[in-house]
């Protein structure tokens, strides 16, 4: 049966990893401040150079930007998009508009207000990753509560079950990072930790042993471990996923240990990842 961890606990503990400072990623899909008056902008812009500038020039007097996106959709066509702070009782979303549509390149562009606090993104409908995945927005708390609530109803089996649906999930999405990290992905794991990190999986990062027998990774503020446990699980999902990534990407059959956990009073977790025929990751 998959699941249980396999490799001894390494005699020496791994050191503590020291990250650069990292920032969450903030995003707007709606906005609540009872006492201010507040708008949401979206405009369609060719995609030049200066037109975003321009725009940004015309919002700049009369709203303060709380959090904003902008991206290209090809085609010569991109999407500016963002909440702001009205500066002035004169300003409401006709005005804004009418303003907006003054600027150089401006398509098309809708204003929205706010409703007693209340601004909604009612432009976008979801959210979409850099290759074109679309992507669900869950509380990680949330989805660590579901995951305790599993262990706790199946025990050791839902800690197999947890472990097998991150494996196959890392598994179904081998294509992406292979094409992704080329022919050399033991050159490029610091990239691909990168990508985990800016998911919201946790700060991450990865080595090798010196003799490549092994690849340690580690995160800070596993999502895993987002919320008290009270059925002694580990972070069975996330080692799933590690040996999932990994096995294709090293064309190996990989195995998985977690000798590190928050859950079990760690500063961060640890997942060591080695080959099931005990052979380097690297060949």
């Amino acid at each position: 049966m998959r699941g249980p961890d396999v490799l001894a606990r390494p005699v020496h503990a791994t050191p503590r990893p020291k990250h650069s400072p990292v920032q969450r990623h903030v995003i707007f899909p709606f906005h609540y401040a009872p006492n201010e008056n507040t708008v949401y902008v979206a405009a369609s812009i060719p995609d030049t150079p200066g037109t975003l500038a321009a725009l940004l020039k015309v919002l700049s007097r009369r709203v303060n930007l709380i959090g904003t996106s902008s991206y290209s959709l090809g085609r010569n066509a991109a999407i500016f998009a963002g909440f702001g702070r009205v500066l002035s009782k004169s300003v409401n979303a006709q005005s804004l508009r009418a303003e907006i549509v003054k600027a150089a390149g401006v398509n098309h562009c809708q204003v929205w207000e706010s409703n007693q606090g209340l601004i909604v993104d009612r432009f976008h409908t979801g959210f979409q990753g850099g290759v074109g995945e679309p992507y669900l927005v869950f509380p990680t708390g949330g989805l660590s509560d579901a995951f305790e609530k599993i262990v706790g109803t199946f025990g050791s089996g839902g800690s197999t079950l947890l472990y097998d649906l991150g494996l196959d999930y890392a598994k179904g999405r081998s294509g992406l990072y292979k094409g992704i990290m080329g022919p050399h992905p033991e050159s490029r794991i610091d990239e691909l930790t990168a990508i985990v990190t800016a998911l919201g999986y946790g700060n991450s990062t990865a080595s090798f042993d010196s003799d490549y027998s092994a690849l340690r990774l580690t995160s800070e503020e596993c999502f895993e471990c987002s919320t008290p446990s009270e059925t002694g699980r580990t972070c069975s999902f996330l080692r799933g996923m590690a040996v999932g990534i990994f096995s294709p990407l090293f064309g190996l059959e990989l195995v998985g240990e977690e000798t590190m956990c928050r859950h079990r009073g760690d500063g961060y977790c640890e997942f060591v990842l080695k080959a099931k025929d005990e052979g380097p990751l690297v060949r």
